[in-house]
Formats: C-alpha cells, sequence, structure tokens
C-alpha cells in the first residue's frame, strides 16, 4: 500500500511540474448565462492543480453583461489574457470553452495560432435553421440599424438557452449581429472549418445533451482541418454537467497533446 501511494504520488507531482516547466497557459470561458465561478470552476481548479497558468475572464454573454461587447471586443478581451498568462510565464495557450464559450472558442482559434483547443458541449449555431429562423426578424431589423449607422441603439429580443430557458433582454444592434447573424463570425460550422490545421482540437459533446445540440456537435466535428491529434469523447452526462465530466479526459488529452510538446 505505501508503494502505491508513493508511485501515485510520483505521478501528480510529475504531471504538475511538466505542466509548470512548460508554461502552459489555460483560458477557461463559461457558457451563456454564465460566470466564472459557475460550472467550469471544477475544471478550472483541477487544471491549477496540474500546474497550469489559469485564467477564467467573464466574458460578454455572462447573466451580468448580456453582449455588452461585440465578437470581435471579445476578441480584444481574450488577447489581452493571453498577454497576461505570456507576462506570468505561459509560453503555450490552450482555449478551453463550455457551451456558448465552446463556440467562440472555435471562432478565436480560427484567427490566431493556439497550442490546444477545448470545446466542451459547444452550442449556440445561429446559422442552424431552427436558431436562423427563430431570429430572422431581429436580425434584419439589427442589420438595418448598423447598415445606417446605428450600431449603437439598443434592441430587444429573446435570447434562447438549453433546457428551453429564455428570457428578454437588450443589447446594441451592433453586439446581437455578431452573435447572432447566421452569416456572422458565430456561424459555427465555418468557424469549425477555418481552425488553423496546426491547432489540435478537444470536441467533447455529452451524451445527454439535447437532441438538436448533440446531433449539430457531431456534424460539425467532421469539418474540423485534419489533425492527427484531434479527438472527440463523449462524456455521460447532459449539457450542464459536462465540464464536471470532461474533466478526466481534458487533463489526460493536454497532458499527451500539449504537456509533451517541445518549447
Amino acid at each position: 500500500m505505501k508503494i502505491l501511494w508513493i508511485a501515485l504520488l510520483l505521478a501528480l507531482t510529475c504531471g504538475i511540474a511538466t505542466a509548470a516547466e512548460n508554461g502552459i497557459g489555460a483560458i477557461v470561458m463559461h457558457g451563456k448565462w454564465g460566470q466564472p465561478g459557475r460550472m467550469i470552476d471544477g475544471l478550472a481548479d483541477a487544471l491549477e492543480r496540474e500546474g497550469y497558468l489559469v485564467s477564467s475572464p467573464e466574458m460578454p454573454w455572462s447573466r451580468r453583461r448580456v453582449y455588452d461587447r461585440s465578437v470581435e471586443q471579445a476578441d480584444a478581451e481574450i488577447d489581452a489574457e493571453i498577454a497576461k498568462l505570456k507576462a506570468r510565464g505561459a509560453k503555450q495557450i490552450v482555449l478551453i470553452g463550455h457551451s456558448l464559450g465552446a463556440a467562440y472558442a472555435v471562432h478565436y482559434a480560427g484567427r490566431t495560432d493556439l497550442d490546444a483547443v477545448v470545446a466542451v458541449a459547444p452550442g449556440h449555431r445561429p446559422e442552424a435553421p431552427r436558431f436562423a429562423q427563430q431570429y430572422v426578424d431581429d436580425v434584419k431589423r439589427a442589420r438595418e440599424l448598423v447598415a445606417a449607422g446605428k450600431g449603437s441603439e439598443t434592441i430587444s429580443f429573446t435570447d434562447l438557452n438549453t433546457g428551453n430557458r429564455r428570457e428578454r433582454v437588450t443589447a446594441s444592434a451592433a453586439s446581437f449581429v455578431s452573435y447572432f447573424d447566421p452569416e456572422g463570425p458565430m456561424n459555427l460550422g465555418r468557424n469549425v472549418a477555418a481552425v488553423k490545421a496546426t491547432t489540435p482540437v478537444l470536441w467533447l459533446v455529452p451524451t445527454r445533451e439535447e437532441a438538436p445540440l448533440r446531433q449539430g456537435g457531431l456534424l460539425v466535428y467532421k469539418s474540423l482541418p485534419q489533425n492527427p491529434r484531434n479527438q472527440m469523447a463523449e462524456p455521460d452526462s447532459d449539457h450542464m454537467g459536462a465540464p464536471a465530466a470532461s474533466q478526466g479526459v481534458v487533463l489526460e488529452w493536454l497532458k499527451k497533446t500539449v504537456s509533451q510538446k517541445p518549447n
């Protein structure tokens, strides 16, 4: 028994040392209406215990912020988070997101070189027929405002979330278009295909995900550029429980995909 505990301690210590020595920074992003301390906190804590430099920013789609910044402005926020991690010693950057955060991570991976992306229960597909139909009138109105130079004018719309949840919210026309326009920067199918071929992706589709999200998640994964380090896994959970259920596979995949990558 004593030998077993020593072996376990050595394995844990080696894992922490590898992540710390390689200077791996991980940005962990919550989903729609979420925040850093909810649902993703267990995954963020697990990464910190393994020696990763972790950042869990509050993103523009949190319940408090309600799309207060456009996708393009969110890009600038993540640029700043990456700069902070590099200032702390990060030499490699991993972007991890849950739900809308996962969809955003895929978008960001098409514009910036990353060492890995982890997409946990990716959601928010504005190009999906059901989604597009729901917002067709709102998108038309917002586009007209933007075209007229009134992108800062606010509009009211019904925001849909998993579990048939919905809330009436407001956002600027420009910000709304950036997240909800099927032809905009959050088109998930297009963004998956645009991920840089050098960026490995771990794609997690929960077994008990709502049918449309699960089918969409399985479908768009096939559009990822070929990379031998890509992997899809199916954690045994629903949408909300996916970050917690995915901890083991995320840590194991990162260990072999990023931690062992030469600097």
